[in-house]
């Protein structure tokens, strides 16, 4: 009997611990979104941005569906074996839609209709006004909790709060809601319990990126691209541009708490709609299919055939951009203990410009020119080119490949990148390949296979 009493406390001792590792670790299960109204960009396109973080499914790709519904190309993540998603996309009458987890609503346990909702949304509507039919059809209470970020090819733009009994609206294109036609979300929202307002502090910087932005006039679909997953400024004025080190060598650890690029970040995505005059098949994506930090971004477009750059696809299990980021982000977080916190800042970013974020800045200037042409061109034509366009990604295919094994292979030939296929029971191990002691320091944990704890 007393055995059995002491078995009982440690199982609940155990499953305390469990629950506090998981609150402890909600900040690194966020995401960053960003909406732009067509009113405040310079060429009158709505943008829909979204810097995506997951403390366990760290694999990611890029996928065009075809069947019952719209065609729609969206984002999947692979967890524990499962390709799980969408978590965000874009389908062929220009409907754009993505979601941040929101944690200060109550009453959605688990949450398990959020992705079911951007699916049902990409196969279903072309507006943001099917979308509210959408939300305001489904039986109540759901178990959804998120902020939607939508825009749709009338240029309209909105988020929605939604929780278990419905939701809140906030329109873009409302002045007294947006005066400079911004909205930002990350995982709490304003119609939740203030008291929790996880994501805070990216919340802020992403504020003041674009505050910055605006008032610099640099408020476009390329600045938020390049500089938002990737803004080293944190909200309490720390500027890590300013603080790089000297050289590659010079090692610098550096907290990275708290800012928008994290080591939970999975990748990016930014969406750029058409005007009323233009194809909804106008509908540009850029995809970082991987770190956002250490990944390059690619353009893809919806087409008849459903063509997609070899490299943004998954191969095997993973997709070739995706693992090539996930090794480059172990050279950046090097350390064992606090790996989610720390980085090694000269790997990432110094004044000789050696860092790896950017070098994948310089490898992405082509691509972005490139791509941009193909844009302009397409829009010359009112259609995009399958040729062309298929000549766009089998040139990204091979300069991809070029670029990164000339800019990276001599720091990645020992990084091997960890599933949790890999973890055997009693081991611990780190992304970046090490393996730990139990006794390890762990901010965030991930219940795999066998009742394994692996920390990320």
């Amino acid at each position: 009997m007393r055995k059995r009493i002491i078995y009982s406390l440690v199982a609940r001792r155990s499953l305390l611990i469990i629950f506090l590792a998981l609150f402890a670790s909600l900040e690194a299960l966020g995401c960053t979104v960003m909406i732009v109204a067509a009113s405040a960009t310079k060429d009158g396109r709505p943008l829909l941005f979204k810097n995506r973080d997951s403390s366990s499914a760290l694999m990611v790709e890029m996928r065009v569906e075809n069947g019952n519904g719209f065609k729609h190309m969206a984002q999947y993540a692979l967890s524990d074996g499962n390709w799980m998603g969408p978590w965000g996309g874009f389908n062929e009458e220009g409907f754009c839609i993505v979601n941040t987890l929101s944690y200060n609503f109550s009453g959605a346990e688990l949450a398990s209709m959020n992705s079911q909702i951007i699916d049902m949304a990409l196969r279903q509507c072309k507006t943001t006004a099917d979308f509210e039919q959408l939300i305001d059809g489904l039986p109540k209470p759901i178990d959804a909790k998120a902020n939607y970020g939508v825009i749709d090819a009338q240029q309209h733009a909105a988020f929605y709060e939604g929780g278990p009994n419905g939701y809140t609206k906030y329109d873009v294109d409302d002045p007294q809601i947006a005066p400079n036609g911004v909205l930002v979300r990350t995982n709490y929202s304003l119609t939740g319990d203030t008291d929790r307002k996880v994501g805070e502090e990216r919340w802020k910087a992403a504020e003041q990126f674009g505050a910055d932005a605006i008032a610099s006039d640099q408020l476009d679909w390329r600045y938020i691209l390049q500089k938002l997953p990737r803004y080293l400024m944190h909200c309490n004025g720390t500027n890590l541009y300013a603080t790089a080190p000297a050289t590659w060598k010079d090692e610098t650890k550096t907290d990275i708490d708290g800012y928008i690029p994290r080591h939970s970040s999975t990748n990016a995505m930014l969406m750029q709609g058409v005007k009323d005059n233009e194809s909804p098949l106008l509908t540009a994506c850029w995809a970082m299919v991987g770190p956002p930090i250490a990944t390059a971004a690619v353009l893809l477009f919806l087409t008849p055939n459903s063509i997609l750059p070899q490299k943004a696809m998954a191969n095997g299990g993973n997709a070739w951009l995706c693992e090539k980021g996930q090794q480059l982000k172990a050279v950046i977080f090097p350390y064992s203990e606090n790996t989610t916190k720390n980085i090694d800042l000269s790997k990432l970013y110094n004044r000789e410009e050696t860092g790896i974020l950017q070098r994948i800045l310089k490898i992405e200037e082509e691509i972005i020119e490139r791509g941009n042409n193909l844009i302009t061109d397409s829009r010359q034509w009112g259609t995009v080119s399958e040729e062309s366009l298929t000549d766009y990604y089998v040139w990204l295919d091979n300069y991809l490949e070029q670029a990164y094994t000339s800019h990276f292979d001599a720091m990645t030939s020992s990084v091997s990148v960890l599933t949790e296929k890999d973890v055997q029971p009693n081991e611990w191990w780190d992304i970046g390949g090490r393996k730990l002691k139990a006794s390890s320091s762990y901010r965030g944990i991930l219940i795999g296979r066998q009742g394994k704890f692996m920390r990320y």
